[in-house]
């Protein structure tokens, strides 16, 4: 097998990152060139369109059977739970709730959610889209994340800051300011609060480290 792995500082910086097991036998890029499909990591774009669209962490949606022209999307578990908080469907994946959000907030909004937070691959406005469907790289989706660590403010992926020749001179370094900001304060700690909690209390638990951790599985 193979796998790809991206560290990156809230400001965008690449600390670190792997594309594949071995670069002798595979000079394919994992991390910046491979599309995958994001599945329920793809649903922080979808609830932050869903916060935009005027829902908030305590609005309650019905997790129960939903049919969109024959598609049936159904949870992990199987089950269902009916109202149930936006923060804690985040929290516990519910497939359902997050359909409905993609729906409430509609498909274009969510894909121009992702836009704004780096997102360039194409994707597509089906009911599937709130799943994470559409393919993405691993280093854009790691910087949407980033963008809600910098506190709504655009993360750029970069991994050079300077360059330098044999004499010393600065032949590039790195400036400006970045993007400015892309997210709402309101909507950054509304959705900073739903990933601690996943973390907390939902399918992120195993990764409680015994220090204040957000995320989504």
């Amino acid at each position: 097998g193979q796998g790809a792995f991206i560290a990156m500082s809230s400001n965008s910086a690449v600390r670190a990152m792997s594309g594949g097991r071995n670069y002798r036998d595979s000079q394919f890029n994992r991390a910046t060139q491979a599309l995958r499909q994001p599945g329920s990591a793809f649903k922080l774009l979808v609830y932050l369109a869903g916060l935009e669209a005027g829902l908030t962490p305590e609005t309650k949606l019905m997790d129960r059977p939903i049919d969109i022209n024959g598609w049936k999307p159904r949870n992990y578990s199987g089950r269902f739970g009916g109202a149930t908080s936006l923060e804690d469907a985040f929290a516990r994946s519910l497939n359902t709730i997050a359909v409905r959000v993609s729906e409430h907030a509609g498909r274009g909004n969510v894909i121009a959610a992702a836009r704004r937070l780096g997102l360039t691959a194409k994707l597509k406005s089906h009911p599937s889209l709130a799943l994470g469907a559409s393919e993405v790289t691993l280093i854009e989706l790691t910087a949407a994340y980033a963008v809600i660590a910098n506190r709504g403010v655009a993360a750029w992926p970069y991994g050079i800051t300077e360059i330098r020749n044999s004499v010393g001179s600065v032949l590039y370094r790195r400036g400006g300011s970045g993007g400015g900001r892309v997210v709402d304060r309101r909507h950054v700690a509304a959705l900073d609060g739903m990933l601690q909690k996943t973390v907390t209390q939902g399918t992120g638990r195993r990764a409680r480290i015994g220090r204040t951790a957000a995320g989504k599985t």
